[in-house]
């Protein structure tokens, strides 16, 4: 718990420390291993990993051996060698599923559920509340970007980032997960459309306050929170909404090589990714084509490599002026709880920009799988 709060504040020299007295004194600690791996830059000869290969070759339970073959993949991918690397991304994302392929119906049920729900004739201003409040919601898929975006924002005085709230959803459980006949239900209880997104919007302006003393300008971007977004509409009409893109192809790699903690099944199998990277396209389609003055679409791409314009557009888009220190956004010693922690920590770079590359060779599957579900068509040129 001390590292990881030492490295979410950014001290990440410390936290390594802590790290090291953490495995030496619980050598099978798998969480430890993996968290120092992520924060260590392993070299030829390193005795962190012979002593991580000892550790690993001790446990039996494929459920304890994941975080280390995870931590073994980190290793082996600082030591150039992708193909070891691999093995042991491929070997923990297994061990993550237990020998259970993820089951998408249930995802794309539930997008057209939203879509049906709330179809051209909700979304209009006439269903809508006349509340002023202004809150800054970000949607995209996990490893697209959004901390990166979310951090630059949070350089302004007038913005505070909120991080991964859960407060909207919470804001719509009489209604969650979003179908026609749950909200109709929920309208039709509340006495109206208005009257319903009112309900929403009490509650999640209320929650706001409690946490950071306002509802404006503060930064949300929950997870779930791309079902939502006709909700939010209409609740708070004055809501700005950003949708952080990036190439398929990093997305589902950086996916596919990250332990999430929150159970995200998909991210462990190449055909549940590409399946959920295509649904989560569609809804933020459809949210695009009926909201087309509310919501800003951004590229991952542009924000790293053209940032003056990228942030020019992101801050006139939200009515504030663009501070001068947002380059310094790196230099924020506030807390980051998302998987993106450490990348946030640095200035900008390109570096995550075609990282799919290096291990192109054993991402045929990967490949076939997103042109499989319409994520990317074959004849694209891969950035």
């Amino acid at each position: 718990a001390v590292a990881t709060h030492l490295a979410r504040t950014g001290r990440e020299d410390d936290a390594v420390r802590s790290l090291h007295r953490a495995v030496r004194l619980a050598p099978t600690s798998g969480l430890a291993w993996e968290m120092l791996a992520g924060l260590h830059t392993f070299a030829p000869g390193d005795a962190d990993l012979t002593s991580l290969e000892q550790a690993a070759a001790a446990i039996k339970d494929p459920v304890q051996a994941a975080p280390f073959a995870y931590a073994l993949a980190k290793a082996y991918d600082d030591l150039g060698d992708v193909d070891r690397a691999f093995t042991f991304y491929e070997r923990g994302a297994a061990m993550m599923l237990g020998g259970r392929a993820p089951r998408m119906d249930s995802f794309f049920a539930q997008i057209e559920a939203v879509r049906s729900a709330f179809s051209s004739t909700r979304l209009v201003p006439g269903n809508a509340t006349t509340r002023t409040e202004r809150p800054i919601l970000i949607i995209g898929c996990p490893r697209s970007g959004t901390t990166l975006l979310e951090r630059m924002l949070a350089t302004s005085p007038d913005i505070a980032s909120g991080g991964e709230l859960k407060m909207l959803r919470l804001a719509c459980l009489g209604f969650s997960p979003p179908s026609p006949a749950a909200v109709d239900t929920f309208v039709a209880s509340a006495g109206g459309e208005t009257s319903a997104w009112q309900l929403v919007a009490d509650t999640y302006v209320r929650k706001l306050t409690a946490r950071f003393g306002r509802a404006d300008n503060i930064v949300d971007k929950g997870l779930v929170n791309y079902l939502y977004v006709g909700a939010l509409a209409l609740a708070l009409p004055q809501a700005r909404i950003i949708h952080v893109r990036r190439n398929p192809l990093d997305v589902a790699w950086s996916c596919y090589r990250r332990r999430f903690h929150d159970g995200l099944a998909w991210s462990y199998n190449f055909e549940s990714i590409a399946a959920f990277m295509r649904g989560y396209a569609e809804i933020c389609m459809f949210w695009k084509n009926a909201l087309p003055e509310r919501i800003l679409a951004i590229d991952f791409e542009h924000l790293v490599l053209d940032p003056d314009t990228e942030t020019s557009r992101v801050f006139s888009f939200l009515g504030l002026e663009r501070p001068e220190n947002w380059r310094a956004f790196h230099e924020r010693s506030d807390a980051v709880l998302t998987s993106s922690q450490l990348q946030v920590r640095k200035p900008l770079n390109p570096s995550g920009i075609g990282a799919w590359k290096r291990y192109e060779r054993h991402l045929g599957p990967m490949v076939d799988a997103l042109v499989k579900f319409g994520v990317l068509r074959r004849a694209e040129p891969r950035q």
